[in-house]
C-alpha cells in the first residue's frame, strides 16, 4: 500500500470507506471497508473513475483561471459521504471517501495527507 493510503488510514478517529489510486488510464482499489464491499460493481467503479478524472482535468483549468498554481485536494460533500481527490500529476491522484458526519475535520485531514504527499 502506498504511503498516501497509509497516511489516510492512520488519520485518527475516522475509517475511510474506500481508497483508490487513480492513474491516467487505470485505477486500483487500495482499501475498501468491509461494510462497503459489494455495494458497487466494477462498472460502477469504472464510471466513478471516469467522472473523478474528468472533474480533475477541469479543475486544472479552473485553478489557472483563478490564478492558482496548485491545489492540495478537491473535496465533495454529500449528505452522508465526504470524498477527497488528492492530485499528484496531471492525470493521477488518490481518491478517498469517508462517512460524513457534522464536525468531520476536513481541513485537518487535507493537511495530514498533504504533508505525506509533499514527502513523496
Amino acid at each position: 500500500m502506498s504511503k498516501i493510503a497509509d497516511a489516510i488510514q492512520s488519520f485518527e478517529g475516522h475509517t475511510p470507506r474506500a481508497i483508490a489510486d487513480l492513474r491516467s488510464t487505470t485505477w486500483e482499489l487500495e482499501f475498501v471497508r468491509d461494510d462497503v464491499k459489494g455495494r458497487y460493481s466494477d462498472d460502477d467503479l469504472d464510471e466513478a473513475y471516469r467522472l473523478v478524472m474528468a472533474n480533475h482535468i477541469t479543475g486544472d483549468d479552473f485553478k489557472s483561471l483563478i490564478g492558482e498554481s496548485q491545489f492540495n485536494a478537491q473535496t465533495l460533500f454529500f449528505d452522508d459521504i465526504i470524498a477527497f481527490f488528492f492530485p499528484s500529476k496531471r492525470y493521477e491522484g488518490v481518491f478517498v471517501s469517508f462517512d460524513y458526519e457534522d464536525g468531520f475535520p476536513a481541513d485537518e485531514f487535507v493537511t495530514h495527507v498533504s504533508k505525506v504527499w509533499d514527502e513523496e
